[in-house]
């Protein structure tokens, strides 16, 4: 007691001013209970859950961890039963693989005069909104266009003049080269009768939709003045949808143009939509490990959404595949994760790994893991391990995903 009287006396003479001293000791005491906290209440907080691997529930962001971590088991010996070994066998697995539905391209089309004017009036005034073929989009009064609509009048007016003389070939010649300029610009042949038969000009001419769809993006306002060759309206034809998939290249044999696909949707979650394989790119991805696929869909009364996520399953015949026990792989987050023994340490090390498709007992391996390699399992382990269990589920979350609190 004399001896830490004394040592307090002296911490007393060093530090001349009390409430430094006080701020010190409660800035230890909160450093001291966060490590308490961390390592000894956060594990049994997290698993007292039965959603085990539902990050979402903690407001946890996940990550890539970039340390690697052993677990180290006093009783490994009594885990032993639980230890499955990664080997080959013959499955029937489907491809599983995440894409995004897009317009297919062939059917979008870009609106584009060949002559300039003034926007006066808009139809379809917002992207997303649906036209049909010969649909008004937009009217427009252009000085060029009436220049070149008095010059057809005009040579049509010549021609029934002089048609029953001698000079008829040149009226007639200059007379359809006025209508072929105007039917290239895109004027079409009901308007020109129109023309015709009123002898007034049209000072107002609507633009018309060349297709049944949505608009997709508007690049006009009212009042505004176009040039030539200016893109006007991009409009889209969703009767028929893509959706681009990545597939290992090891898959890639089994994979070829025409055969069936099934997809599902988060937005559908019962029904099943079907495509086909239209269309194999002719380079790889990833370091040569993926190759894409484009899948065309029929989009049967527009029940798809474009930029929808969703997985494709492809059915494989029966193969040999590597595969990994379902019991074993802990979902976590974005990411599949295994517990592989290390025999040479006597410990776990947890590793994320690519899989596919679920078959039955076994997820096939895309990457990650080699065969006779010891993975343990995870689920249904006895209530006598409940301490080793938590132990290991708490391990898994902390070494394969970097945990920053939002």
């Amino acid at each position: 007691m004399i001896k830490m009287k004394k040592f307090f006396d002296n911490i007393k003479k060093t530090v001349p001013n009390n409430k430094f001293f006080i701020a010190t000791i409660l800035f230890m005491t909160a450093v001291i209970f966060l490590i308490i906290y961390r390592f000894f209440i956060l594990p049994v907080n997290f698993y007292s859950n039965k959603e085990l691997y539902n990050l979402s529930n903690y407001n946890i962001r996940i990550g890539v961890s970039k340390k690697v971590r052993l677990l180290r088991l006093s009783h490994i010996k009594k885990i032993k039963p639980y230890f499955r070994i990664v080997k080959t066998i013959k499955v029937s697995p489907k491809i599983r693989a995440e894409g995004r539905t897009t317009f297919a391209t062939p059917l979008v089309r870009t609106i584009s005069l060949k002559f300039g004017g003034y926007i006066s009036k808009i139809y379809a005034d917002k992207a997303g909104m649906k036209v049909r073929k010969g649909m008004p989009l937009f009217s427009l009064y252009s000085p060029s266009l009436i220049d070149a609509e008095n010059d057809y009048n005009l040579a049509y007016k010549n021609y029934q003049r002089l048609k029953n003389t001698s000079f008829k070939s040149q009226a007639e010649t200059i007379y359809l080269s006025a209508e072929k300029k105007l039917l290239f610009w895109g004027i079409d042949k009901k308007q020109l009768e129109r023309i015709k038969k009123d002898k007034k000009i049209i000072k107002q001419i609507p633009i018309y939709s060349p297709i049944n769809g949505i608009v997709v993006k508007k690049f006009i306002t009212r009042g505004g003045y176009i040039k030539p060759s200016k893109r006007l309206y991009e409009l889209a034809n969703i009767s028929k949808l893509w959706m681009k998939i990545f597939i290992s290249v090891h898959d890639l044999k089994f994979i070829n143009i025409g055969k069936r696909v099934s997809l599902k949707f988060a937005y559908y979650k019962k029904r099943v939509f079907h495509g086909i394989i239209s269309y194999v790119y002719p380079y790889t991805y990833k370091n040569g490990k993926f190759i894409k696929v484009r899948i065309s869909i029929a989009n049967i009364k527009h029940a798809l959404k474009i930029n929808s996520y969703g997985d494709a399953y492809i059915k494989m015949p029966f193969t040999e595949r590597l595969v990994v026990p379902a019991s074993t792989v802990a979902h976590i987050g974005y990411k599949d994760v295994v517990l592989i023994y290390d025999k040479s340490k006597n410990a776990f090390k947890a590793k994320s790994i690519l899989i596919g498709a679920r078959d039955g007992n076994y997820y096939p391996v895309i990457e990650g893991l080699k065969p006779r390699e010891i993975v343990l399992k995870l689920k249904n382990l006895s209530k006598k391990n409940i301490n080793s269990a938590r132990k290991i589920n708490h391990y898994l979350i902390l070494s394969s995903v970097k945990i920053n609190y939002l």
